[in-house]
């Protein structure tokens, strides 16, 4: 999270003195002269500014943006906002025309600060203040529960948020709200960010909290007093092995298997089960702990066929979490993952037995995958028809092309899109792909029930 350090000169004026729910207070040094034509401070602009039912307004130069502050007895979701606007100046709101208009009407309530722009027409110098909206006094939470589950995954503040809030963010570079944790008996504390609509944290000390000491909470609005809970504490939950999106998906017999997540224990057994249609009965192996995060298996058996496999991680017998993993040669062609639902899961892995209706759409992620940059056309015909073949019947789907841009890596990727047949027989397939070049997959791990 980014700081800044702001040295403030304080000085008191009033900019407008019509209302007395409106004061302006101004922090920090009003900016010197400015070439015609150039952005200057919104007051240079104004005579001053008016928001019904604020019991402060302040200015704040550095950022060029109004703070407005409501009781919490303010209880409508819009605000109006009454410009006092210099002779010449004119208002621009949404759209690009000018307007003598002085007063809009603004939903403030969880959406972005509303921003516009001033502009003087005799010297074309201009502003573009931002106005940001807050609440002060106490917030409404309450406590629902004074001990807390903990693994690796985010922590659900356990609290009831009857929480007044106004712009998002609150003041400029205001991130929060914050929670922050505190063991008074260690000193250890940290602090993190939360929104109201889901209330869950990451905590980098979690593990050093999970002590069954008692903790403090104290929770921080922006202008709001912060609220202090004391007594909560933290306990271990389940450990949790994450997806495996990010890790390979093809193994060689060289390579070592992990799974990440937590919290694990030195003192408890890890295992790791492996199935698929593959193979006639699951095989069950141990993994060590690597650290707290990490689960390993670094020999895989050189008795395991080559193929597609559900990777299933255990505490004694106690469930952690599920991954998919292809065994065999290097950038084999295979089948990384079929689902049925959002193309946006084109980044994970399904983990699941497959069951569908007839005339259900369906997608199938083949490994290794075709990416291309935007622009550029890919070819359905390099995608693989998929084999259903049960002990009466067997089919090939041909695929339509359905392409993921992941954005996040600036490029795009093919998958293929199925339809199960409405006059295909009910019944358990085996899936297998069928690409161009005649080369067929091995099995996908899980078959597919076709009701």
């Amino acid at each position: 999270m980014k700081k800044l350090l702001y040295v403030f000169i304080m000085s008191v004026c009033l900019l407008i003195g019509c209302k007395k729910d409106s004061p302006v207070l101004e922090i920090a040094p009003q900016p010197g002269p400015t070439a015609e034509g150039k952005m200057i401070a919104a007051t240079e602009l104004l005579k001053g500014l008016r928001v019904k039912g604020s019991e402060k307004i302040t200015f704040d130069s550095l950022h060029n943006a109004y703070l407005v502050s409501f009781p919490q007895t303010y209880n409508a979701s819009q605000a109006e906002v009454t410009f006092s606007m210099k002779p010449g100046v004119r208002l621009k709101y949404e759209t690009n025309d000018l307007t003598t208009d002085s007063v809009i009407t603004y939903n403030f309530q969880r959406t972005s600060p509303l921003y516009l722009t001033l502009q003087d027409l005799a010297d074309n110098d201009f502003s573009n203040p931002y106005i940001y909206f807050n609440f002060s006094g106490t917030p409404d939470i309450e406590l629902l529960q004074k001990e807390i589950a903990v693994n690796a995954d985010a922590i659900k503040l356990p609290f009831k948020f009857n929480v007044k809030e106004g712009s998002s963010p609150a003041a400029p570079n205001f991130n929060g709200p914050f929670v922050k944790v505190t063991d008074k008996k260690t000193g250890l504390s940290e602090e993190a960010a939360f929104y109201v609509e889901d209330p869950s944290i990451y905590l980098a000390n979690t593990l050093e909290l999970t002590t069954n000491a008692p903790l403090t909470f104290e929770i921080k609005f922006f202008n709001q007093n912060p609220v202090v809970f004391e007594g909560i504490r933290f306990k271990r939950a389940l450990p949790t092995v994450r997806a495996f999106t990010y890790f390979p998906f093809q193994y060689t017999r060289q390579d070592t298997i992990k799974a990440m997540g937590g919290f694990f224990l030195p003192t408890e057994k890890y295992t790791m089960t492996i199935s698929g249609v593959s193979l006639p009965a699951p095989v069950t192996l141990p993994v060590r702990m690597h650290d707290v995060h990490t689960l390993m298996r670094d020999k895989i058996p050189a008795n395991l066929p080559d193929g597609s496999y559900l990777l299933s991680f255990y505490e004694k017998d106690q469930l952690l979490g599920k991954g998919a993993v292809h065994l065999g040669k290097a950038d084999e062609k295979s089948l990384e993952s079929i689902w049925k639902g959002d193309l946006n899961q084109s980044l994970d892995r399904n983990v699941e037995q497959l069951s569908f209706s007839k005339g259900d759409v369906f997608y199938a992620k083949p490994s290794p995958l075709m990416f291309t940059y935007p622009r550029v056309n890919f070819d359905v015909n390099h995608l693989p028809r998929l084999r259903l073949k049960s002990s009466e019947k067997t089919i090939d789907l041909v695929p339509e092309l359905a392409v993921y841009n992941w954005g996040a890596a600036g490029v795009n990727f093919a998958v293929g899109k199925y339809t199960i047949p409405a006059n295909l027989p009910s019944g358990t397939y085996t899936v297998t792909g069928i690409y161009p070049d005649k080369t067929v997959s091995k099995p996908y791990w899980s078959s597919i029930k076709v009701k």
